[in-house]
């Protein structure tokens, strides 16, 4: 039931907002030419999966300044990629991992393997038996 209101969910949310995912094309003009962040993902039963959402910093920011992490007025953050993250709508992408069935809406946010593999052993073991979500679970902070 979860994964058909998952589908349901998503394909109505890629239908209605298509119109600006498509006016994301300006990621292409302004940035280096990628409109997506792909990176791997840790999901349902342990398996890896390509994370999406729109690409928002040059493409070498991990090799640069601090690394994986973001600091206010990073400089490595595109223009159109300043906006798309104060709105949130970098995570649109996320959307259609729901549709391919990587994701579901709820569910705890999917971590890098780095990040996954510093979670106590007992906390890994519950992570990996639902698949992650958009959206944290109601009442967490998004943090395990």
């Amino acid at each position: 039931m979860q994964r058909l209101l998952d589908v349901f969910f998503s394909g109505l949310a890629l239908l209605v907002l298509s119109p600006l995912l498509l006016g994301l094309v300006l990621l292409r003009l302004t940035g280096e030419g990628e409109v997506f962040f792909r990176q791997q993902r840790i999901g349902r039963g342990g398996e890896p999966f390509e994370l999406l959402k729109f690409a928002t910093m040059l493409k070498d920011s991990p090799n640069m300044a601090t690394g994986t992490v973001t600091v206010t007025g990073d400089p490595r953050v595109l223009p159109v990629g300043r906006v798309l993250r104060k709105l949130k709508l970098n995570e649109l992408p996320q959307l259609i991992n729901i549709f391919r069935g990587n994701m579901s809406v709820i569910g705890p946010r999917p971590q890098t393997r780095r990040r996954f593999d510093a979670f106590p052993a007992e906390a890994q073991r519950e992570i990996v038996q639902v698949r992650p979500g958009l959206s944290g679970y109601p009442g967490a902070s998004g943090k395990i």
